[in-house]
This record gives structure tokens, sequence and C-alpha cells, in this order.
């Protein structure tokens, strides 16, 4: 039995569909932060709420799928994913599995086989007390050398005095520490750094030099073609 309220987002562009599970889940006693049909909007939502899950449909609005919006939001932080789709072939459940999925609903579907999907990935949720950027938001992180980065306040410090970043840089510097040994796409800074807004590679690389110059004992490495990366050994 699931006592806890949940924060959960729902991604769906089928206006039913979002209304029916939005109904469930308040009938459920939980708190559904927002529904929105793109993944830009999901995005955002991530940004600025605490959401504990996420009911995706996979085939939503726009050029970035369901799959895909939930990779990208993987990169920024580590959330539960409950898919929606009209299409139970294996090929869509593997590629789905490389990201967090916690279930797996099948179009349509009745207000029993949601519970039972919520209840599965609640249980599992709450039997983990540690996510990762739980995790992390609650420590520092040595990178090198008098290197201490908080990811509670998004403070870098060197041998105690703390590193003056722009926003931009703090955002890039922050997404780079989140994802230390990852590479982080040029799609994914446009849209955690930017807000997607129109920038030229260049911006984005003189962004990057200042934070390099800012922070020399770092190894920040651009995978050409495909974005950057914060090497940590």
């Amino acid at each position: 039995m699931i006592n806890k309220k949940y924060d959960i987002l729902i991604v769906e562009d089928e206006f039913i569909t979002a209304k029916f599970i939005k109904d469930v889940l308040l009938t459920l006693n939980h708190n559904v932060v927002d529904i929105v049909s793109y993944a830009k909007d999901a995005i955002d939502i991530v940004k600025k709420n605490n959401i504990d899950l996420i009911f995706m449909d996979i085939n939503i609005n726009g050029a970035i799928d369901g799959i895909m919006c939930a990779s990208m939001i993987n990169q920024i932080k580590f959330i539960p994913i409950i898919y929606m789709t009209a299409y139970g072939d294996s090929a869509t459940i593997q590629e789905a599995r490389d990201t967090n999925l916690y279930g797996y609903l099948i179009k349509p579907f009745d207000e029993h086989d949601l519970e039972a999907s919520l209840n599965v990935a609640l249980t599992i949720i709450s039997h983990t007390s540690k996510i990762v950027d739980t995790k992390r938001a609650s420590t520092n992180i040595s990178l090198a050398k008098d290197y201490l980065y908080s990811f509670e306040t998004k403070t870098l410090t060197i041998s105690g005095s703390v590193v003056e970043f722009t926003r931009k840089e703090m955002l890039l510097f922050h997404l780079l520490c989140l994802n230390i040994n990852q590479n982080i796409s040029y799609d994914l800074l446009l849209e955690y750094v930017w807000d997607s807004k129109e920038v030229t590679h260049s911006t984005i690389r003189d962004t990057l030099s200042r934070v390099r110059k800012k922070t020399p004992l770092l190894n920040i490495e651009n995978i050409v073609g495909l974005g950057y990366c914060l090497k940590k050994v």
C-alpha cells in the first residue's frame, strides 16, 4: 500500500487520455504537477519543479519523441518513467529499457491497469532511498586537488575560494558535473543553458573556454560532433 503523496508529470498530447490519467491520479491522492504535450515543455517543468514520476507518451508532438525526451531529462535529473504507447512491439520496449523505465502501459488502458503499473513503480521508488540526483544534491564532490563542487549551492571552490561564474557558465558547469565522464550533447546544452534559444556553436565554445580558464586543472573535452564531457579519473 502506497501512502505517500507523489508529484507526477504527465507528458501526453491526447487530451482525453491526459485528463483520464490526471483524474485517476487525483483520486489516488497524488499531485499532478502539470500536463504537457511537447518535450521542451516537459524539460522546462523538470528544471523548475520536483518531479517524482513521469507518465510519458512515446509518440508525443514535436520532433523529439517520448523516449528521447526521457533520455534528455535523465541527463538533468534521474526521474522514473512510466511509458504509454499504442504499440507493444519488442523493439520499442527494448529502446525504452535504455532509459528510466519503471512501467509500460499499452493503449487503451483502464483505471486498474494504470493503478497497477503506478503501484509497481512507486513500490520500487519507495525502496530506493537514494537516487542519483538526490544523493548528489546533498553532497560535495572533489573534482581535482583543492577543487570542491557543491551540488546544493552550485558553487565551485578552489583552495577555499569561490569561483565566480556567470549564470550561463554556472549552468554549463553544473550540467557537466551532474554527468561526469558522460557526453553532454549540443542539444542538451542548448536546452538546459540557453533555453533552446538560437545560439551558434561559437557561443557555446566561448562560454566553455571561459569555464576552462577558471578551472585550469579540470579536463573538459570536446567530443567532435557530439558535445562535451568533464573527465574525472
